[in-house]
Order: structure tokens, then sequence, then C-alpha cells
């Protein structure tokens, strides 16, 4: 028996203008986000986009993996590095069918490289 199993991939990036967005939206305006000299001071090298954003603009990559009245059952996340703003992130997703499950893995890189998160 085959096991079938279909891969892709989807790009975007974290604007300056998306951070303040979600910033405004989300009642999140912690200091780390919009204000350089306040990121320095915690250690990054530039405000960072929130993990929420970065959390949301990756569940985009799996809508074509879902099937009408399908839901999500389990979804985990691990941040393994800040994503700046005007950073691009580039997100690959294997889908696994399993026999009553679909596992979806979920990879995140920067285009410049680090793996920045995984599900």
């Amino acid at each position: 028996m085959y096991k079938l199993c279909i891969r892709t991939s989807y790009k975007f990036s974290i604007t300056e203008e998306a951070i303040e967005q979600y910033a405004a939206l989300s009642g999140d305006d912690n200091p780390v986000h919009l204000d350089s000299k306040e990121a320095r001071k915690q250690g990054f090298q530039a405000p960072i986009a929130h993990g929420l954003l970065t959390m949301g603009l990756t569940m985009n990559v799996i809508s074509p993996f879902l099937d009408k009245g399908m839901t999500i059952r389990e979804y985990e996340v691990q941040f393994l590095q800040p994503v700046y703003r005007n950073e691009t992130v580039e997100v690959m997703v294997e889908r696994d069918f399993g026999d009553n499950d679909i596992l979806l893995k979920i990879t995140g890189k920067k285009i410049k490289g680090s793996v920045t998160l995984q599900h």
C-alpha cells in the first residue's frame, strides 16, 4: 500500500504596517514590536513581529489542504527565532493521509536561511 504525501510552499513578508495594524487590532502594543530602542534594550536587533501575527499568516498555507467541513483539532507551534519587520518567511507544508486524520507538517524559514518556526 502506498502512502500519499503532498507538499507545497508559501511566502509572506512581515511589513512595518502589518505589525502596526496587528498591534492596533489586538491591543498588544508592547514596545518590543514597535520601538527600536526598546527592542534593542530587550536583546533584539530591531522590533519583532508578534508571534500570533506570524502564526496567523502561516495558517494561510493550510487552506488549500482542508476540505469543506473539516476542522483543525490540534495546532502546535514552536518559535525558534524572532521575525523582524521587512523579513520574508517561506512556509513549507507536507500533508500526510492517515486512517482518519490528515497530518500537516509545517516548517517556516526566513528567506535568508534559518528555520523560524515549526508546527
